[in-house]
């Protein structure tokens, strides 16, 4: 019998793949996401079936994938369902709704105090294990069972070399570029610090700095190890990582005024982080090196191995 994981690429395919220790109780798995240099390297060698990166509420191509699914279902023998979403995660609910599949739908860590829009579709969907990852978020609809934020914990660091090594990360985003910070942070930081610079769909070849658009898992988790800081755009995929490696990024939620995501459930996000003392949370236009300095001052221990759950 078989497991199956879907998740879009970027923070909800990082979530679910830390959460799969957890959920998932057999090694027979399919994973069901895009195809991008993060999903491609966090996947290598397991079994995947690739979906379209959509815009989000496409939902025609809901339709469309849903087909797709189903003739995955024909082929594959599925016991259960896991998704963290985003939109896929509604094709994949409809195909296991078809066949008689429990389908369980984790909302992203990201949404602290509000449900995406997937959540508010499956809301109404009767048959539907639905979870939260905060414990005040339940009420007689979600559940609490598991977070991606337990355990972490920060404590006092001596600053490691200088000039640091420093990573600017917007996510794997493909719709919405992040040129507000990726030029604020241009105009702050010193010009013999050491930047590698992932910047998505972000216009910023006027800079004259060397950027890449995407990178492998593998890679990505290699250079924050490494790296002395760590700044990235309120998502739960970047925070996570760095939280995962030790660091305590500077997070920056995007804004919708400036058309840098769809709504404002980053800000929710980078106030829990700050509220936990995760990480320091500031705007895009109001980063300043001083604040690049204090960050270097601290380190995260990781969290332990957390116990399965059944959903």
């Amino acid at each position: 019998m078989t497991e199956m994981l879907v998740a879009t690429s970027g923070g909800h395919l990082t979530q679910l793949h830390m959460l799969r220790p957890r959920i998932a109780s057999g090694t027979d798995v399919v994973w069901v996401t895009d195809a991008t240099a993060q999903s491609t390297s966090l996947l290598a060698g397991e079994r995947v079936i690739p979906l379209p990166n959509r815009p989000p509420r496409a939902y025609l191509g809901v339709l469309r994938d849903y087909l797709t699914l189903c003739g995955a279902f024909r082929r594959e023998r599925i016991e259960h369902v896991y998704s963290t979403g985003a939109q896929m995660a509604l094709s994949a609910m409809l195909a296991a709704k078809t066949f008689r599949v429990p389908f369980s739908y984790i909302e992203s860590g990201t949404r602290v105090s509000e449900l995406s829009a997937t959540g508010r579709l499956l809301d109404h969907v009767p048959g539907v294990g639905r979870y939260v990852q905060y414990p005040f978020a339940a009420n007689h609809h979600w559940k609490f069972a598991l977070s991606v934020f337990e355990g972490f914990s920060v404590v006092p660091a001596v600053p490691g070399q200088d000039p640091p090594r420093v990573i600017v990360t917007v996510g794997g985003n493909a719709h919405y570029g992040f040129e507000r910070l990726i030029r604020q942070l241009h105009s702050v930081i010193p010009a013999d610090w050491s930047v590698l610079w992932q910047v998505g769909p972000s216009d910023v070849g006027d800079l004259g700095i060397q950027t890449v658009k995407s990178l492998p898992a593998a890679r990505l988790r290699d250079e924050i190890a490494a790296a002395d800081l760590v700044i990235s755009h309120a998502g739960t995929g970047s925070i996570l990582t760095a939280l995962s490696l030790g660091k305590r990024p500077i997070v920056v939620p995007r804004r919708t005024a400036h058309g840098e995501h769809i709504d404002g459930h980053q800000n929710d996000l980078a106030s829990y982080v700050a509220s936990e003392g995760l990480a320091m949370v500031r705007e895009a236009d109001a980063i300043t090196l001083e604040d690049l300095q204090e960050s270097r001052r601290y380190r995260v221990l990781a969290a332990p191995e957390s116990v399965p759950v059944q959903l």
